[in-house]
């Protein structure tokens, strides 16, 4: 357990503000909501996005089971509702085809057909598919999309939570069935070849997703806009002349903080991968829900990831691939991902956030944390 530390206030510079928008959203968000907006250096809350002349234009929405927000700069305000249906749009679709929660969905099809007969996905769905086993090929074998029925051994996605640890043998078992690389893609069908195999498209679908509504909005001639898929972001212009949009790291040992705000550039995307929020309880132990297919067991010693490169599906894959890398490894997949920035927050109080030098260049951590921070090199480039 984390030690007692002194409460940070969310708002600094404008004094404290209750939150008003979007009463009927839970404050408590699920594990990727790991990112709190913020517009004009003052952090306002998780839904209720403003800056201090004047409100920008906002919604929130649910879908993929959490939470989604469509904020575009003050000169579209007439915009924000056909944009916004537009968006939720794109994300209710990729929801029917990609949740391993509907039974009629590609991924449960999928699983349902695994060692019978491939299934005939959708475009989309096979570009998921085949980006998944590209980062599974990139992380060796970190990021593996098959570790479904892992997950479901240690109590995840609906299944019931163990009454005991699962043992070597069972673990083993379910580690057959885990393979990125068994996954055929072919001619626009999908196949797993062992009855028992499913896969869990949870790691990338809501990065992929924010890709699909980013490019909606540029379609739409928006020029200024924030998509927020619980905590997988992607911006495009500045919320007003002469700014950037921002928004805040939240803290993993104290999730009602932050620890810093972020500046994202135009067309930056990023996304966190975190333990602090979904866990189970086995035996008197807490368990993250992010497990290392390699082993078999969730990850142990890291509380966050965030990854910070210029797209969101590279962002969401990418975070869960570092966080069970952990910093042992973060440095030999870096080199396999020149183009990424990271922060890590290790799972230990006092907290330690540890950044690679581009991330430092955009982070700016709350002045308490300052000495906390430390910049990592990890090879040459860095």
């Amino acid at each position: 357990m984390a030690a007692a530390r002194p409460s940070r206030g969310l708002i600094s510079g404008a004094g404290k503000r209750k939150l008003d928008g979007h009463k009927g959203i839970s404050m408590r968000q699920p594990l990727r909501w790991a990112l709190l907006i913020v517009c004009a250096s003052t952090v306002l809350g998780v839904v209720d996005c403003r800056v201090l002349r004047s409100e920008l234009p906002s919604r929130s929405f649910r879908s993929m089971g959490t939470v989604a927000t469509v904020t575009l700069a003050a000169g579209y305000a007439d915009r924000i509702e056909p944009v916004t249906a537009g968006v939720r749009g794109i994300f209710d679709r990729l929801d029917r085809e990609l949740s391993s929660y509907r039974p009629d969905s590609a991924i449960s099809r999928l699983a349902d057909q695994a060692g019978v007969a491939p299934i005939a996905v959708s475009e989309d769905t096979y570009r998921v598919l085949s980006l998944s086993q590209h980062f599974g090929a990139l992380s060796g074998g970190a990021f593996d999309i098959t570790v479904a029925p892992l997950v479901s051994l240690w109590g995840f996605n609906g299944a019931p939570i163990p009454a005991a640890l699962p043992s070597e043998r069972e673990i083993r078992q379910r580690q057959k069935l885990v393979d990125y690389r068994r996954l055929v893609l072919r001619d626009g069908t999908a196949f797993l070849p062992v009855k028992g195999m499913a896969v869990d498209v949870g790691g990338i679908a809501k990065g992929y997703a924010v890709d699909r509504a980013y490019d909606y909005c540029r379609r739409e001639g928006i020029r200024d806009f924030l998509i927020d898929f619980s905590g997988n972001m992607r911006a495009f212009g500045r919320p007003e002349w002469g700014e950037q949009w921002q928004v805040g790291v939240r803290d993993p040992l104290d999730p009602s903080q932050i620890i810093g705000k972020i500046a994202l550039s135009s067309g930056t995307a990023l996304a966190t991968s975190g333990s602090y929020e979904r866990f189970v309880d086995i035996s008197g132990q807490r368990f993250s829900h992010i497990l290392d297919p390699r082993t078999g067991y969730p990850v142990a010693g890291v509380a966050s990831v965030t990854v910070l490169c210029s797209d969101a599906t590279t962002a969401d894959a990418l975070s869960t691939a570092f966080f069970i890398a952990g910093l042992k490894g973060a440095g030999e997949l870096l080199e396999k991902a020149p183009s990424v920035e990271l922060l890590i927050v290790a799972d230990r109080y006092p907290l330690e956030i540890r950044l690679t030098p581009g991330f430092a260049k955009v982070f700016t951590p709350v002045p308490e944390l300052a000495n906390s921070v430390t910049v990592l090199h990890f090879n040459p480039r860095r």
